[in-house]
């Protein structure tokens, strides 16, 4: 289905797209199931770590703040 749609782009060829996933897996040695967990995670870290680094950002000017002045 991916090469169905990515077909329609005009842009992808889809023998390249088989092969580039043919050589991955064989590099890898990952499974369909791994690839989709994998990239799936890499999603999820993205916005969780943009969250992490506002929250991390925010509790050092909440500190700077309150740091008594000389």
């Amino acid at each position: 289905m991916l090469y169905a749609i990515l077909a329609h782009q005009g842009d992808a060829d889809p023998t390249l797209l088989g092969w580039i996933k043919d050589q991955l897996d064989h590099l890898l040695g990952l499974g369909p199931w791994a690839a989709v967990i994998l990239l799936g995670l890499l999603t999820l870290a993205m916005p969780a770590a943009i969250v992490a680094l506002y929250l991390v950002q925010q509790r050092r000017q909440r500190t700077g703040d309150r740091a008594p002045r000389p």
